[in-house]
């Protein structure tokens, strides 16, 4: 199915709506409890309104038995990336990572360390290149990450409602710009020191990988190296986050959200530009999506993997976010500006099914969030790929036949 600017542009709250209105509700509880009493009715997920003045009485009965015999549950303690049962108190971790693939020479691919990341964020940088931030919510396990780069403040603006650990060797002057006008400098490792910004040096290693790649391609860190400097910095990693980055159905109940009325969508396309596209294919067994990149190098798609085990990337849950993407104004060496004040259209996949919303952030301190109508959607448990697109490349973006 292609998408076109037009078609997009002409209303993305219009093309959600229909979407819930046509269907696809998603009539699972971590969905449809929050909807108002008319629309639950209309979508056909309630009787009509003398059938439950009826049965109103007996069913509040029910419901105070049920209540009074059901065992408490436990407190609701989830990994802020993944929202299963959290395995630590641990301050999230993004970590940036080079992802270009031009050469033999300029190659950073396979990257190590991604497919432990709880969230892969994507989105195009400069010189139409894309890169990843990795992030992660136990720092002690916390494989070797890399290759690692510069920071780019619309990655630092995703993690800054978290008070994430920011993890790089150097950034843009763009970023820096926000670090000290936030105030972030004191969770921000890798930095540079324009402005007089304070800054903390990371901590890493090389390898030359056989000497092929540039220079650039070759370091690597981890979770002791994250350790070291967060403690050189005289930064706390322990956290306990009373949120999660998306609202997840609960673990403590085995929840899932089936979007079963929702319409089918098992190949993705998701276009950054000419050389970076990054597809992914729907698993029915394992219900999650792989990933697959293209290369400019070999001019093919090839499995995303992991260098140090040889998994593909794979994702219970994909988003795909459009917003204005264009360089800074001035001599900026076409370092990229999202736009993320104004919000707009979005398509969440999981369970094989496609969710037309729409995604909000109205400031770099403040989450960013995905609705469907006036609810927020709720994400299945599990990995995510959060892919920041540029509105200009919608007429690429497909999830029908790939």
């Amino acid at each position: 199915m292609k998408l076109t600017r037009r078609q997009i542009l002409r209303g993305s709250g219009v093309l959600a709506t229909g979407f819930l209105l046509a269907g696809c509700s998603a009539r699972s509880a971590a969905l449809g409890s929050g909807w108002p009493a008319w629309l639950r009715r209309l979508l056909g997920m309630e009787e009509g309104a003398s059938s439950a003045a009826s049965s109103g009485a007996a069913s509040s009965a029910a419901s105070s038995s049920a209540a009074s015999s059901a065992p408490a549950l436990p407190p609701y303690l989830a990994d802020p990336l993944t929202g299963e049962a959290r395995s630590a108190d641990t301050r999230i971790v993004g970590i940036m990572v080079n992802n270009i693939s031009n050469s033999t020479r300029q190659n950073a691919r396979p990257q190590r360390g991604l497919s432990d990341a709880g969230m892969l964020i994507e989105s195009r940088v400069e010189g139409n290149i894309s890169r990843f931030c990795a992030l992660y919510s136990n720092v002690d396990a916390i494989p070797e990450v890399g290759p690692i780069r510069s920071g780019r403040d619309q990655f630092l603006q995703l993690l800054m409602p978290w008070q994430g650990l920011y993890y790089h060797d150097g950034e843009s002057i763009f970023c820096t710009q926000y670090i000290k006008q936030w105030n972030y400098w004191d969770l921000n490792i890798g930095g540079k020191s324009y402005f007089s910004t304070p800054t903390h040096p990371h901590v890493a290693h090389r390898d030359s990988r056989g000497g092929v790649v540039a220079y650039e391609h070759t370091e690597f860190t981890s979770g002791p190296e994250i350790r070291q400097a967060a403690e050189n910095a005289g930064i706390g990693l322990n956290y306990a986050y009373d949120a999660t980055f998306f609202p997840f159905t609960d673990y403590r109940k085995g929840e899932i959200n089936p979007m079963t009325d929702c319409p089918e969508a098992e190949n993705i396309l998701v276009y950054h530009s000419a050389n970076y596209q990054s597809k992914f294919a729907y698993d029915r067994s394992d219900r999650v999506y792989t990933m697959q990149m293209y290369s400019a190098r070999t001019k093919t798609f090839e499995a995303a993997v992991d260098e140090l085990n040889g998994q593909q990337l794979a994702f219970a849950n994909l988003l795909v976010c459009f917003a204005p993407i264009a360089a800074y104004p001035g001599d900026s060496a076409d370092v990229q500006c999202v736009e993320y004040a104004g919000g707009g259209a979005a398509w969440y996949f999981t369970r094989g099914r496609v969710l037309a919303c729409q995604w909000q952030k109205p400031a770099p301190d403040q989450p960013l969030t995905v609705w469907n109508g006036a609810d927020q959607v709720v994400f299945n448990r599990g990995k995510t790929y959060l892919a920041v697109v540029d509105v200009d490349a919608l007429d690429h973006f497909d999830y029908g036949s790939v």
